[in-house]
C-alpha cells in the first residue's frame, strides 16, 4: 500500500533527524576504527625506553654502611636509579639534579618515589654534593651484577613498585617529558 500523499514538511525533518542521529552514533565508531587500524598514532611519545621487565638486583647491592637493602624495605617506592662514579662528573651531576627535579615536580606523589645512587666505584661522593641531595639513598655493588643491569653512561632507570626495572632514560632525555611520564606512572 503506497501512500498517494505527498511528504509533508513534518515527514522529511523526521528523516533529516533520523539521518543525524544514526551519524553521530556512527561517526565515532568510524573514526576510532580508522585511527586503530588506517593510521594508527606513532607509539615514539614515550621519554624512555621501555624495557623487559627484570627484577632489581637487591642481592647485588648494599647500603653505604653495609646493610642489605631489601625488596620490603621500598616495595611501596618506584626508584628512579643512577649508577655511576663516586666522583660524579657534569653528567652525572646532571642526572642527580633532574631526579631530584622529577621528584619534586610530583608534588603529593613525590613520597612514592626513591632515588637511588648505585656507586659504581670504590670512590665516595663529596659531601657537598651529598649535601644537595639529602633523600638520595646511596649504595655500593656487591659484585658486577647491579653495575651490568644499570650500564650505560649517565642513564637513569626506572624500577617499578614489584621490583622490576622497567624503563631506561638516555642522559639526553628531555627534562619536561621524563617528569611528565614519570607522574603518569607513580599515579599507579
Amino acid at each position: 500500500m503506497n501512500d498517494p500523499r505527498p511528504a509533508t514538511p513534518i515527514r522529511r525533518s523526521g528523516r533529516w533527524a533520523l539521518i543525524a542521529i544514526a551519524l553521530v552514533c556512527v561517526l565515532p565508531l568510524l573514526a576510532a576504527l580508522y585511527f586503530r587500524f588506517i593510521a594508527p598514532p606513532d607509539a615514539s611519545t614515550l621519554a624512555g625506553q621501555a624495557l623487559t621487565p627484570a627484577a632489581f638486583p637487591y642481592a647485588a647491592v648494599r647500603r653505604m654502611d653495609g646493610q642489605p637493602l631489601t625488596h620490603a624495605e621500598v616495595a611501596e617506592h618506584w626508584m628512579v636509579v643512577h649508577a655511576g662514579s663516586g666522583l660524579c662528573d657534569s653528567g652525572c651531576r646532571d642526572a642527580l639534579y633532574l631526579t631530584r627535579q622529577a621528584r619534586t615536580a610530583q608534588g603529593r606523589n613525590m613520597e612514592r618515589i626513591q632515588r637511588v645512587w648505585i656507586i659504581a666505584d670504590a670512590k665516595r661522593p663529596a659531601a657537598d654534593l651529598l649535601a644537595l641531595h639529602p633523600d638520595l639513598l646511596l649504595l655500593e655493588p656487591v659484585d658486577g651484577r647491579a653495575v651490568e643491569a644499570f650500564a650505560g653512561a649517565g642513564a637513569i632507570h626506572l624500577v617499578d613498585r614489584r621490583g622490576f626495572v622497567v624503563f631506561r632514560y638516555a642522559p639526553t632525555v628531555d627534562p619536561k617529558a621524563f617528569i611528565r611520564e614519570l607522574g603518569k606512572l607513580v599515579k599507579f
